[in-house]
């Protein structure tokens, strides 16, 4: 699924938005919390906590591209 549709997702308040997002962007973002965190309990709770503010960011914002967005 591509950025948009994703986002499309969120917009509809569709909770397949963070499954979506979790299949595209999660290890990316797993890999990145660890490196910083270097905790696997740690890092999974960023990324929720990032899933969870993307949720609530859109839809009063409305990204080209979801990658960026999520850092």
């Amino acid at each position: 699924m591509n950025d948009r549709e994703i986002v499309n997702l969120y917009w509809q308040r569709s909770e397949q938005a963070i499954t979506e997002t979790e299949q595209k962007y999660g290890r990316y973002c797993h890999i990145i919390a660890y490196n910083i965190l270097e905790n696997s309990e740690d890092s999974e709770e960023c990324v929720n906590d990032t899933w969870m503010s993307a949720w609530n960011a859109m839809p009063d914002k409305r990204p080209d591209r979801l990658g960026p967005f999520l850092r």
